[in-house]
């Protein structure tokens, strides 16, 4: 979905949809005091956030996210061990209200010092397995301070030859779609 690397610094990554990825909706693998903020994570396959390097500076701010999904871990690889700041979140799996962050329990990672004013709840989408992400329950993201923004405007933006980098072949779409389907036929 979104990853920073090779010494990302100062990268602001906010009112973004990402959904139905491999791997995670969200990478950091070598970069400082990047931002990831206000963004919906959902549905991702393998993990939905993740981090590879450690490193000895802050890596990143994660805040006002919502990360929802029913496949994977919530936490790859490293993400439990770098310098991270992340607060005023909110966690659904789909599958338990007993979300593990890495091996840890929510209220033992919170006592690590993160996500203290994070919470695990339902967001509430009209209908995420047609990924409609639309909210119907909005009072629940005034305790994360999450801004509604229209998810149609997500993404690469700006001159029509800059934006034509990031569209897919059509091909590989099918042929990721097919792969989702049968996934999800599991």
């Amino acid at each position: 979905g979104l990853y920073t690397d090779e010494g990302s610094t100062g990268i602001v990554l906010e009112n973004n949809l990402v959904y139905a990825c491999k791997s995670s909706g969200f990478n950091q693998h070598y970069g400082k005091e990047n931002i990831v903020r206000n963004n919906i994570f959902a549905l991702n396959l393998r993990g939905q956030i993740s981090s590879t390097r450690i490193e000895q500076h802050r890596s990143l701010s994660f805040t006002n996210n919502i990360v929802y999904f029913n496949n994977g871990t919530l936490m790859s690889y490293n993400w439990h061990r770098f310098d991270l700041f992340s607060d005023y979140n909110l966690y659904w799996d789909v599958r338990s209200k007993n979300i593990l962050f890495n091996d840890l329990t929510f209220s033992k990672w919170q006592k690590t010092g993160k996500d203290r004013h994070s919470i695990i709840a339902d967001p509430g989408f009209v209908d995420p397995r047609l990924y409609d992400f639309h909210l119907k329950n909005k009072g629940i993201l005034k305790k994360i301070n999450f801004q509604l923004f229209d998810y149609s405007e997500a993404g690469v933006y700006g001159a029509e030859e800059w934006r034509s980098l990031a569209e897919t072949d059509l091909d590989i779409k099918k042929s990721y779609d097919e792969k989702i389907s049968r996934l999800e036929k599991k």
